[in-house]
């Protein structure tokens, strides 16, 4: 399930670099203490990853960059998608939305209005271009003992192949077994656009183009509900059906 939240507000100005700040928000929103730290501190595990699986996208609207300061100021309104495979969370997040008269996010003050849910129904190809950028990556140790990680380009192998073992690991911490069915995931993008974000300190290079998605239901369910690729819960990897505003 997905939860698309229209926010109202006076003044909305936040870091450009957000994604923790958005990513508290909604962790804050759960209610219920036992399943926000199983959310949070464990999550779904398949051998030695744990998947959070939810993702949530940027915050959708017209803005204007002061790269003085480091900030993104919004107009009028935005709009922020939130995913989750597991309908309880968007369910403790509506439930919250719909009871609160402001939201916090950071230093400024929102109001909800209007939420739209929207449940997954496959029917065939999925067509999808990104709300949040796409990262996958590879992480190794150096003969000096650090550790240094790549990012890869849409167009490397290794991207598809990264992003499809992904979705089948998710599968198995899910349903504890291998999946039936396969997902291939196709670069369509022709001029995806590089972003560069910091988050905690760290530098992630990630991602927003486009992907055509095929193959069995359920695994198409868990690439559009999660997100594509890595660190989904911190902001990455939303898709959206083309078509869809």
């Amino acid at each position: 399930m997905r939860l698309v939240v229209n926010f109202g507000f006076d003044n909305l100005e936040l870091p450009t670099n957000y994604n923790h700040i958005l990513q508290a928000t909604i962790l804050n929103l759960i209610n219920d203490e036992e399943y926000r730290k199983f959310i949070h501190d464990q999550g779904f595990i398949y051998e030695k990853r744990r998947f959070k699986l939810y993702t949530f996208s940027r915050l959708l609207g017209k803005f204007r960059i002061n790269k003085t300061n480091n900030t993104i100021s919004f107009e009028d309104e935005v709009k922020l998608i939130i995913s989750s495979y597991d309908d309880s969370f968007c369910y403790y997040l509506m439930e919250k939305l719909l009871k609160f008269e402001e939201v916090s996010l950071g230093r400024n003050k929102l109001y909800v209005k209007g939420i739209e849910t929207i449940n997954f129904e496959p029917d065939g190809i999925l067509k999808v271009v990104t709300k949040s950028p796409v990262t996958t990556y590879s992480t190794i140790i150096t003969e000096s003992g650090s550790k240094k990680t790549f990012f890869y380009h849409p167009d490397d192998y290794k991207f598809k192949e990264i992003l499809e073992k992904n979705i089948v690991k998710k599968y198995k911490a899910i349903h504890k077994k291998e999946p039936k069915g396969r997902i291939e995931i196709k670069h369509v993008g022709t001029n995806p656009k590089k972003v560069v974000l910091t988050y905690k300190g760290f530098k992630i290079t990630a991602w927003m183009t486009a992907f055509d998605l095929c193959g069995d239901s359920e695994l198409l369910k868990i690439a559009y509900e999660t997100g594509l690729g890595a660190k989904n819960s911190q902001g990455f990897g939303l898709v959206e059906r083309i078509g869809i505003k």
